[in-house]
């Protein structure tokens, strides 16, 4: 065990040695004929031999390394241990999260909640479990795993998609794929249709979509657009009266009207148009 020792207090041990060692030759040779023992402290000094220090290493219990993942702010973080409570806990002693302690990450009506202080969990496609922790209104691996060297691309990942969706997910696809996004929320048990994803208080809604403008689209966005096609006829002027359009995979016919009867909550981003008129 490496003890890191203040320079003055070497000084000062190696000074009490000193007196303890007058004492001694004192008792023995009630100080006739004995040479004298002086003591210069020499501020350069850098190594020596001390007597080995023990320290009391305290268990980690829940509620501290809670503290280190969910309340950061109320913990002295220093290069080897974090003091909270007036009490040192050494990093090295951090143990793994609890698995059992991890909620899933599952949908309940299309909707997907993170709360703070709570710790989560996922299945990689090799198999392997992970930890993710809510705090400060996101979602990402535990801090506790990250300050023992246990960073892991995969968790990071993870935590960073379902923080971008509770935060603003408009540029989703400049870092996932389609392919991923919809893995990922295939695998929470989202389905097709309004979803919402809420981290802390930070929450957004949107449409899962299998069409051209992303999979996860704004809702504020699909408003826009169903709006458009409810009330702007112009959009669909260049189109002869009984056109048929195929919409999420269903047909839907132009009236007389220019207008397409479009239930709300249709995918009005998978779409087939008919040729244009001439």
């Amino acid at each position: 065990m490496i003890i890191h020792v203040n320079k003055n207090n070497r000084i000062m041990s190696q000074f009490m040695q000193q007196q303890r060692n007058h004492l001694a030759l004192s008792i023995l040779g009630n100080g006739k004929n004995l040479k004298r023992d002086s003591f210069i402290p020499d501020t350069q000094l850098e190594s020596g031999v001390y007597t080995k220090s023990t320290v009391k290493r305290v268990k980690f219990s829940t509620a501290v390394l809670d503290a280190i993942n969910f309340e950061y702010t109320n913990t002295n973080e220093t290069e080897d241990s974090f003091l909270y409570g007036g009490i040192k806990y050494f990093k090295s002693d951090i143990p793994s999260i609890d698995l059992d302690r991890c909620l899933d990450i599952k949908a309940e009506n299309n909707k997907i909640v993170f709360q703070t202080g709570a710790y989560y969990k996922f299945t990689d496609q090799q198999g392997n479990t992970h930890a993710l922790s809510c705090a400060y209104n996101g979602v990402s691996q535990p801090y506790s795993e990250l300050v023992t060297g246990n960073q892991n691309d995969i968790s990071y990942e993870m935590g960073k998609f379902w923080s971008m969706l509770s935060s603003d997910g408009t540029y989703m696809g400049l870092y996932y794929s389609h392919d991923t996004q919809r893995q990922f929320l295939n695998n929470a048990g989202i389905t097709n249709g309004f979803f919402s994803v809420q981290a802390g208080a930070k929450q957004k809604e949107y449409f899962y979509s299998n069409g051209v403008a992303g999979v996860a689209v704004p809702k504020s966005r699909y408003d826009t657009t169903y709006n458009m096609f409810m009330h702007d006829k112009s959009v669909l002027e260049e189109f002869e009266v009984g056109s048929v359009f195929l919409i999420g995979g269903k047909e839907y016919t132009l009236n007389a009207e220019r207008q397409l009867d479009i239930p709300y909550g249709a995918d009005i981003y998978d779409i087939k148009y008919p040729k244009k008129s001439a």
